[in-house]
């Protein structure tokens, strides 16, 4: 019975993360963040580092950005 409730809560988060991210898909961005976004979309932070794949963590991702920004 246990296994049962356990199996139903997993099958609602999962179901309330589809719909979620399903009615966040639907939802324009505003004319106030839409070069923050176009910048995002375009982004090439992680690519442009060399030597690990291309791929770089979060902070280091930060670091960048600020100096590029400045």
């Amino acid at each position: 019975m246990e296994f049962l409730i356990l199996v139903a809560v997993l099958c609602g988060f999962i179901g309330l993360y589809i719909a979620t991210m399903y009615l966040n898909k639907k939802v324009k961005v505003p004319e106030s963040c839409r070069a923050a976004y176009l910048e995002a979309q375009t982004c090439e932070t992680c690519t442009s580092r060399g030597g690990s794949g291309g791929s770089c963590g979060f902070s280091d991702a930060l670091e960048f950005m600020k100096e590029v920004k400045l």
